[in-house]
């Protein structure tokens, strides 16, 4: 069984949000603040065109074996929330 944690998720979201050319993951100040969790990012202020949400559920996939439609993301208001829901399906 897959055991992982939120820094290893976080990571991963991160990997897949560089793929899909999100340009916010990229600020030094962002992603130091979203790997430590003081600061979460609205989906919303992502701005993800249909190709970042396709980079960002094949990297959930690929890595954690959790299918997630593009439009599933709207579901979740943060990424904290994406990350809490997908360490407990994975831990399940």
């Amino acid at each position: 069984m897959l055991t992982v944690d939120a820094l290893a998720v976080r990571g991963i979201i991160a990997e897949g949000l560089e793929a899909g050319a999100v340009g916010i993951i990229n600020e030094i100040r962002v992603r130091e603040a979203f790997f430590a969790g003081t600061w979460d990012i609205r989906i919303a202020d992502l701005d993800m065109d249909s190709l970042a949400r396709m980079e960002l559920s094949m990297a959930i996939e690929i890595a954690l074996g959790v299918s997630l439609a593009a439009s599933d993301f709207d579901r979740y208001a943060t990424l904290g929330e994406l990350v809490d829901m997908l360490v407990e399906r994975t831990n399940a």
